[in-house]
């Protein structure tokens, strides 16, 4: 409606900063003095610096904020949603636990939202497993019309199997175009200059999922001078 919303990791002592542009270019903060969530749930530990990787999906007139915070009674990075009639929040968490917490794989981070062709809604999101010295996956499940519960079982669609990926893989997106699902995601370890995207081709929003090169679609050279190095969250 004339107007784009962008979410980010915790800034500035703001749990999740949002801006606001009518045009791309020019970018205003919005929210509560630029924060989309000013206030976290009770059963999180009250610290902007553990709160990640928001991402917002619009349901018929409410628009529901995914996000990651502190479980402070297990100590672990766990998923929980917000809502608000307004991109621009602010959203409202009144849960009395995380919406999504793996605490065997050492918790969950990174959601991430897809809606299919259909209408049908997903999540996806990384297994915290790295945490615990084990192997991450990225996983998805269903959603409800709404956005606010889970609908079956979690789904595996990729873990790291190639030297460049180590010692994990996270942040997911899927892409749906021309028929084709594309699950986009980071690998490696995110402050490095090793941090980079790479791809794999599924066959729905539940894979399977098969990665067609041995190496990342996206990356920049080690030695790179004059710039930046590692991306990723594509």
């Amino acid at each position: 409606e004339g107007g784009y919303y962008a979410y980010s990791t915790n800034s500035a002592g703001r749990n999740v900063p949002v801006i606001y542009s009518p045009d791309l270019f020019t970018w205003e903060r919005a929210g509560e003095n630029g924060d989309a969530l000013p206030k976290l749930p009770a059963w999180a530990q009250p610290n902007a610096s553990l709160t990640w990787a928001p991402s917002v999906l619009q349901r018929g007139d409410e628009y529901i904020l995914y996000y990651v915070t502190r479980y402070r009674e297990a100590g672990r990075q766990c998923i929980s949603y917000a809502v608000s009639d307004s991109p621009a929040g602010p959203f409202v968490d009144n849960s009395d636990g995380p919406f999504i917490c793996q605490l065997e794989e050492g918790g969950s981070i990174d959601p991430e939202p897809f809606v299919d062709d259909d209408g049908a809604a997903y999540l996806l999101w990384k297994s915290d497993a790295n945490a615990l010295e084990m192997d991450a996956w990225i996983y998805r499940q269903r959603l409800s019309d709404d956005g606010r519960s889970l609908i079956g079982e979690p789904v595996r669609l990729i873990t790291r199997d190639q030297d460049w990926e180590e010692p994990l893989v996270e942040n997911p997106s899927m892409v749906l175009h021309n028929g084709v699902y594309y699950l986009i995601y980071s690998a490696n370890w995110w402050e490095s200059g090793d941090y980079a995207l790479g791809y794999a081709i599924c066959e729905g929003p539940s894979g399977p999922c098969e990665k067609p090169w041995d190496e990342p679609f996206f990356a920049l050279p080690k030695n790179r001078l004059g710039g930046e190095i590692g991306p990723g969250g594509g």
